[in-house]
């Protein structure tokens, strides 16, 4: 396949999550050869012209909006009120999203994956799944059966979500974590690492321990 014919990408971002996408894209490119990676963007102007893991930041988010209907992009920032940010900036541009799945992956042709989610090396995603929109599932994590996780999540590494869970927008599970089934995580919530939840967590709060209980309310 010949460069002409790859989908040219951007990573936005230039910490230890965004190059560990450029990892997965690397390693997807070994089997499928389909992206380029034309570098990263951040709006730290100090790292304009810097290489990282051998690609350039090319500029801040404004970038891209001259060259819009040319290039996808690839959010490469964990926190999901940022993420947020920047792809409702990204959209009122017209800008596109690209989806990134490492082909370690396991996962049903029965499930729904949004545009501009990230899924991990050695994850799993069982069946009747539906994932929203711009969600981090980072390395190693599991999703049960007929379960939605809403736009705008961040799945730490090692996490397990049993089956029948809804984990609505923007809520950050922290690496470890366990959930049993036909939970309901609201909207924004944190769940801190190694938390074994057993119960529902409301909208805006905080859950940790074993087994994992509210901690504060924002």
């Amino acid at each position: 396949m010949s460069n002409k014919s790859k989908i040219d990408l951007v990573i936005v971002g230039t910490g230890g999550f965004a190059r560990e996408i450029l990892w997965t894209i690397r390693d997807y490119n070994e089997i499928y050869h389909e992206f380029s990676v034309l570098g990263f963007l951040d709006d730290n102007e100090s790292l304009l012209g810097q290489t990282i893991d051998g690609i350039k930041v090319l500029g801040n988010t404004n970038w891209i909006f001259s060259k819009k209907n040319k290039i996808k992009c690839v959010i490469g920032i964990a926190d999901s009120q940022t993420r947020k940010k920047i792809v409702h900036k990204f959209e009122k541009e017209k800008i596109s999203f690209q989806t990134i799945i490492h082909p370690s992956v396991i996962f049903s042709k029965s499930n729904k994956i949004g545009n501009g989610t990230i899924i991990q090396a050695g994850s799993i995603i069982t069946i009747n799944t539906a994932i929203g929109d711009h969600v981090h599932i980072i390395i190693g994590s599991t999703i049960g059966h007929s379960s939605i996780i809403q736009d705008f999540v961040t799945i730490s590494p090692g996490v397990h979500v049993n089956g029948n869970t809804i984990i609505e927008e923007g809520t950050f599970i922290g690496t470890g974590a366990i959930m049993k089934q036909n939970l309901k995580i609201g909207k924004w919530a944190k769940i801190g690492a190694g938390t074994v939840l057993l119960t529902n967590v409301e909208d805006y709060s905080f859950y940790a321990g074993i087994p994992g209980k509210l901690k504060k309310t924002d």
